[in-house]
């Protein structure tokens, strides 16, 4: 066994954080845990303040409610743990408390010149020895950089992150005891630029509007240090403080940065300001961090003459340089997605600017930006005397998440898409969950979070990142009487109230706390989910329909395909169905959480609520015979994972389903609320085959569609991309959004076949297991460490599987292999749904039918209407198959299946085929599978 690591509140080492409760988690390896015992130590300084004592580990967790912490202080965490056999392990962590409700010794300075988009404030201090501990806390509008003689302090960037700084503003703790250990005089800088704070911003008007929280930049800093004399010294922000010009003269989230170094050091007036945020407080944010370096893959010289960068990879972030230019030279770099007609492009930016330039000294330095990012592949250069690639690189930005899960499978093309899932997550997830990160938008969208928030969990650990966001829309629902806005920071914008979109207040809340058993983040949240339910009920209420949720405008199946919208922005599924199935979840999922927290008579409340809104759901969109009132593929995925149907109606809607999506020539027509439901309501109803189908289907529209068409990422709509790789002008065009990823859930539960219940504490390992992937291996992390399933077919014919999967410390999982009812594991039998232990298992098995690569009446006939043997078969079982076999009707009815086809064929007198016919046809396709293998093994013999 290994001891890997420890957290405190899902993060490493955290400083300066807010820490209302404590969750303290080791995290182990290995192949055998024997009987393990745990204990759990704290220090302050030297003295104990907390010890659990010797106990027997059914985890490795440790939530403490109740421990007492003080401003300002370090605490040292020793986790123990020793085994049966008197094995001993041992991990050291630290945490670090900051301000927590003392106030900044500082007072808020910066300039009045409103005129100035970057400025500089800067403090020279003497420290007459040096000090053996010093702690810099601080904080900015808009953003923010502090250097320390001239060293950049911390590596996090765009802070303080993106609030709504009216409301509250977060305060950073910097551990500074090495750059002061040196005696003598220092210069502290804070560096300051307009950012999220007084940049353009926002949907209110074309290209944002400026100073949405305030017109002047400011600081408010307090250092902290102990000489080696053991005597405690402090310096603040105040009328001392020298103010000056910046060498980013201007910068904003939309328009890039202009930066020139050979900027005069002039000085302006220093002002002091009232506090500006209602809150100053500890962050809650992860740090926006650098990550991945990408290298040119390729340098484009266009018709036009313009010299282009190709990353290879769309991402969020910089281009930074090594400066080999001559002093006063100007460049400049600007930022695209795409190329057009192998000709720079970035018409889908709309009225970003999204331009870096430079004002060189001369000197060689290596160039960044500092107060903005772009989303981009490509950078077009403007100005260099010449270009060296190597002098280039991508930097990729995003919040400091681990990454904790992965897929990978036989297919390339399926590869290449759960990375551009993974990337599409890293480019959005800047501080707040964006929904893109190159144009005129990049803000807070709820809808887009709320559906892509269990497939974000799976990929990295999210927890902090969304009890920070879920803050957010807590927030912005104080100031709207509980109502959630469509974004968060909301910027101005009072729009919201819409099912799905708002409903991410409950979701993304108890989504976290399923994913990791941590229930603080209930705890924090449960009064802003309650309160947005409760403003539903209010609305129902007052349109005469307490427990349906109709007649509001709703942004509906946004960017669906089964659109009837003039303007093609949302689908054919009823506003008022989705609303209300929203309304049942939320009332749900409060529930729930009511429950987890203790809370019995808010748990009687809302689950009464849910239960009578599910009543009401079935008697307005169901006729009293049991027929929904839609065909849409969104309806009927929708309430079949909700279970809003009438008692013992699973088979018939699940063959709906399956008949809508064969209507639409196997392919997908959903949007955002459908897209995420699709799948998972196939695979969880015994039809995994036609789930695997379509995610695997490579036309339009589709995911792999996107891949095969050279995305990196994941575009905003299906056709965002036109087959002949021209983009869709339409105005609304991003090709990195990350909502249609959401699919990956599917992937890791369905595919891969990790599933979780109770909170992690129950393991399913159920895999997918299908023909059409010959091995699929995935991992994530759950509770105490990581779990894996790897599967892979090992013959053609499918009849022999051979199984790997380690099961975390903590977790005893069952067991659910596909077309068997007992196996062998290490001579040991078991049966199907019998638990495992934790530890590592390998094991071959046999299924009762093989995994056999084959058509079926769902194949689209284009796939085997070119084998003669067997459509010979075919036609001999297929009634209409001579009208088919007419000239110009298979070229007409390719598309189809013989399922869809034999439903339609009533019009002109066939009678459609029975459950005898389906399975007389199959077992044709079977057969014909069957000798295809047997003729390819002789062939290889």
């Amino acid at each position: 066994m290994k001891f890997e690591r420890i957290e405190i509140n899902h993060m490493v080492e955290p400083m300066g954080y807010q820490f209302p409760e404590l969750l303290i988690q080791g995290f182990v390896s290995g192949s055998n845990y024997d009987d393990l015992q745990k204990d759990l130590e704290i220090k302050q300084f030297t003295n104990i303040i907390y010890q659990s004592g010797w106990q027997r580990a059914t985890d490795l967790c440790f939530q403490l409610t109740d421990l007492k912490l003080t401003p300002k202080t370090r605490y040292v965490v020793t986790m123990r743990l020793k085994d049966g056999a008197d094995h001993q392990w041992q991990v050291e962590t630290w945490f670090e408390t900051g301000l927590m409700t003392q106030q900044l010794a500082g007072e808020w300075i910066g300039t009045s010149h409103s005129d100035l988009h970057g400025i500089e404030l800067v403090k020279q201090f003497n420290v007459p020895q040096g000090v053996q501990q010093a702690r810099l806390y601080v904080t900015g509008l808009g953003l923010y950089e502090v250097y320390l003689d001239g060293m950049k302090v911390g590596s996090e960037y765009l802070a303080p992150g993106f609030t709504n700084y009216s409301y509250y503003t977060q305060l950073a703790t910097h551990d500074v005891s090495a750059s002061l250990a040196t005696a003598g005089q220092h210069e502290l800088v804070v560096r300051l630029a307009d950012g999220w704070y007084r940049g353009k911003l926002g949907l209110n008007e074309r290209g944002g509007i400026a100073a949405n929280y305030g017109n002047a930049l400011m600081t408010n800093a307090e250092l902290d240090y102990q000489g080696i004399d053991g005597i405690a010294h402090r310096v603040i922000t105040d009328h001392t403080w020298v103010a000056r010009l910046s060498p980013v003269t201007h910068s904003g989230l939309y328009y890039g940065e202009d930066y020139d170094v050979t900027q005069t050091d002039t000085k302006v007036p220093v002002t002091t300001f009232e506090q500006p945020s209602k809150y100053v407080v500890d962050r809650l944010s992860l740090p926006i961090t650098t990550h991945e370096r990408l290298a040119v893959k390729k340098v484009i010289r266009t018709n036009h003459g313009d010299t282009v960068l190709d990353f290879g990879q769309n991402f969020a972030g910089w281009v930074i340089f090594k400066d080999r230019l001559v002093k006063g030279t100007k460049i400049q770099i600007e930022f695209g997605e795409i190329m057009q007609n192998s000709e720079f492009y970035r018409e889908n930016l709309r009225s970003a600017r999204a331009t870096f330039t430079y004002v060189s000294d001369g000197k060689g330095n290596t160039v960044r930006p500092h107060f903005t990012y772009f989303g981009f592949r490509y950078a077009r250069l403007v100005n260099f005397s010449e270009v060296d690639p190597d002098d280039f690189q991508g930097i990729a930005l995003y919040s400091d998440m681990r990454t904790i899960g992965a897929i990978e499978t036989d297919q390339p093309l399926v590869n290449r898409f759960f990375k551009n899932v993974q990337w599409g997550q890293k480019s959005n997830f800047m501080d707040v969950p964006t929904d893109c990160p190159q144009r005129d938008e990049r803000l807070g969208w709820t809808g887009d979070a709320q559906i892509f928030a269990k497939t974000a969990s799976y990929n990295m650990d999210t927890y902090q990142f969304f009890t920070k966001y879920s803050f957010d829309m807590a927030v912005e629902q104080s100031l709207h009487q509980g109502k959630v806005t469509l974004y968060a920071p909301a910027v101005g914008q009072d729009d919201g109230g819409k099912a799905v979109w708002s409903d991410a207040t409950t979701i993304i809340p108890w989504t976290m706390y399923e994913r990791t058993g941590d229930a603080i983040i209930l705890t924090q949240r449960f009064g802003a989910m309650a309160s947005w339910v409760d403003w539903i009920h209010d609305r129902a209420t007052s349109k005469g329909h307490p427990f349906l949720w109709l007649g509001d405008d709703q942004l509906g199946d946004w960017l669906a395909l089964d659109t009837d919208d003039i303007m093609h922005l949302k689908g054919r599924t009823p506003d008022d169905l989705i609303a209300s199935a929203y309304y049942y979840y939320s009332a749900s999922i409060v529930a729930k959480a009511a429950t987890v927290l203790g809370k019995q008579p808010e748990q009687d409340y809302y689950q009464n609520m849910a239960d009578n809104v599910k009543q009401a759901f079935l008697n307005e969109f169901f006729t009293k015979t049991g027929r929904f009132i839609t065909d849409t593929q969104t309806a009927l995925a929708l309430c079949l994972n909700l279970g809003l149907f009438p008692e013992n109606q699973t088979k018939k809607m699940t063959a709906q389903l399956i008949q809508t999506i064969e209507k639409n020539q196997n392919h997908l027509t959903t949007g955002f609320v459908g897209t995420p439901q699709l799948l998972p309501a196939l695979s969880s109803n015994q039809a995994h085959g036609v789930a695997v189908a379509l995610f695997l289907n490579q036309g339009f529209p589709g995911w792999l569609y996107e891949v095969a068409h050279g995305a990196t990422t994941i575009w905003e709509r299906w056709d965002s991309v036109e087959p002949d790789g021209t983009i869709n002008d339409n105005g609304m065009n991003s090709l990195n959004h990350y909502s249609a990823g959401a699919v990956m859930q599917w992937a890791y539960e369905y595919l891969v076949g990790i599933q979780q219940s109770d909170a992690g504490r129950v393991l399913t390992i159920n895999p997918g297991i299908t023909p059409e992937f010959r091995h699929v291996n995935g991992q994530t992390e759950i509770n105490n460490g990581v779990v894996k399933v790897d599967w892979q077919l090992l013959n053609s014919a499918g009849s022999k599987v051979e199984i790997h999967t380690t099961i975390p410390f903590g977790i005893q999982a069952r067991l659910q292999l596909p077309r068997a009812t007992e196996y062998l594991i290490n001579g040991q039998k078991y049966r199907n749904g019998d638990l495992l232990a934790a530890g590592e298992y390998v094991f071959t098995y046999v299924p009762a039918t093989p995994f056999l690569a084959q058509f079926s009446v769902h194949t689209q006939l284009e796939k085997y209407c070119q084998d003669a043997d067997l459509t010979r078969q075919l036609s001999k079982l297929v009634p209409f198959w001579s009208f088919l076999a007419l000239p110009g009707n298979m070229e007409k009815f390719e598309k189809y299946s013989l399922l869809q086809l034999s439903s339609e064929m009533r019009g002109i007198g066939f009678k459609p085929f029975n459950q005898q016919d389906i399975q007389t046809i199959n077992q044709v396709f079977t057969n014909a599978a069957s000798r295809h293998v047997q003729e390819e093994e002789q062939h290889h013999a």
